[in-house]
């Protein structure tokens, strides 16, 4: 069999070998399904093969050696390329991006010569069409690679910028309040108080940035179990979050045994990322409904529920990643998309998960499931992404 007719009869065993080492490039692949571990991976074998079965000149074939292949009269994006801003889009590097293509190319050929075919000219010659096709898939993908990841860098730091912009200007002007004050002698609690929730604000996106950059280098969260009453805690971070929001209302119900051993400051983040989310997106004239329940025995769960509308199926399925915004998200449209991201982050280094369900009957509801035993359930790999 021909190497072309082999890719095209055995490509279901070849994308299982793909499939097997996409998975193993962490951390930014942990938590992707079969669909998106294969993404467009398919797609390039089978352009490939349509490629080799094409009829070239020597010349044609000296100018693709050289990177000069002739552009497809559509106008649409390559699976190469496709794959490689999507690549980008998930977080993997660029070097395992390039490892994903040199193990596809060595699962054909070896996969190809366990069938024991002849290597005659005509063969060969097949063999150098794949590899030619092969690398301009390649260099298709690192050029989207880039260009995705550059646009991606830009777009962070312009909403980080944004983002610390409105607090810092909260602080000069405070700032510039109190200085007066303090010359005519009259005390200024008001501006005292802007000061620290602006800097408060600061320090809140940093810390965030700081996970956000860890998870990225595959290091996870850095979780210190103790033991935690989950029902207290969830009960002071309803107090604290209700005294900032005194028009909203933040119910609290507790089940069963609520006794953990978790990182008390790191799930406390957890939850008040989902709460003050909820109070940000949902129906004001709706309480926000924070649940802790712990009757079943290996698990505990808190669950975060608030009216309004529902969130968009398409939208759900990247809320967790960074740089998405929030359906309800101001007009201005910029919001650095951290805070699920990290919620994420916290629940995965402690061995949980977190979901996501959003209806309009039942409005929408964000559960964090977690182990009794952080120390003893946290997974192999810090930075694992379970959906």
């Amino acid at each position: 069999m021909g190497l072309s007719d082999f890719i095209e009869h055995d490509t279901a065993r070849i994308m299982a070998e793909f499939e097997a080492f996409a998975v193993q490039q962490l951390p930014a692949a942990a938590g992707m399904d079969v669909a998106a571990l294969r993404d467009h991976a398919g797609q390039v074998l089978a352009a490939i093969v349509l490629d080799m079965r094409q009829p070239q000149t020597r010349r044609e074939q000296r100018e693709k050696s050289l990177g000069h292949a002739p552009k497809s009269d559509d106008d649409g994006a390559t699976p190469g390329e496709i794959h490689g801003e999507l690549r980008a889009a998930a977080g993997f590097d660029v070097n395992q991006t390039a490892a994903e293509y040199r193990a596809l190319r060595a699962s054909v050929i070896r996969l190809w010569m366990e069938t024991g075919p002849q290597l005659g000219r005509e063969q060969v010659f097949e063999l150098v069409r794949f590899n030619e096709a092969m690398d301009e898939a390649l260099a298709e993908s690192l050029q989207y690679f880039a260009t995705e990841a550059a646009r991606m860098r830009n777009l962070f730091l312009a909403v980080l910028s944004h983002e610390l912009r409105t607090p810092l200007a909260t602080i000069m002007t405070s700032g510039q309040s109190l200085v007066l004050a303090a010359q005519r002698d009259k005390p200024m609690p008001e501006a005292a108080e802007r000061v620290l929730r602006g800097a408060r604000r600061i320090k809140s996106l940093l810390d965030d940035l700081l996970d956000y950059v860890r998870s990225g280098l595959g290091e996870g969260m850095r979780v210190v179990p103790a033991q935690v009453d989950l029902g207290r805690l969830c009960a002071r971070i309803a107090a604290e979050l209700g005294a900032g929001a005194p028009a909203r209302a933040i119910e609290v119900e507790t089940v069963g045994d609520l006794g953990c051993r978790c990182d008390e400051q790191r799930i406390a983040q957890a939850i008040s990322n989902l709460v003050v989310n909820a109070l940000k997106y949902g129906d004001p004239g709706t309480p926000v409904r924070l649940r802790v329940d712990g009757s079943a025995a290996p698990t505990l769960a808190v669950s975060v529920r608030n009216g309004g509308p529902p969130i968009p199926k398409a939208l759900r399925e990247s809320l967790f990643d960074p740089l998405v915004r929030g359906s309800g998200a101001e007009s201005t449209g910029h919001n650095l998309g951290l805070g699920l991201y990290i919620v994420r982050e916290i629940a995965l280094a402690h061995g949980g998960s977190v979901a996501v369900e959003s209806a309009l009957a039942t409005g929408t509801v964000f559960t964090l499931a977690l182990p009794r035993d952080a120390g003893d359930a946290a997974p192999a790999f810090p930075g694992l992404h379970v959906n």
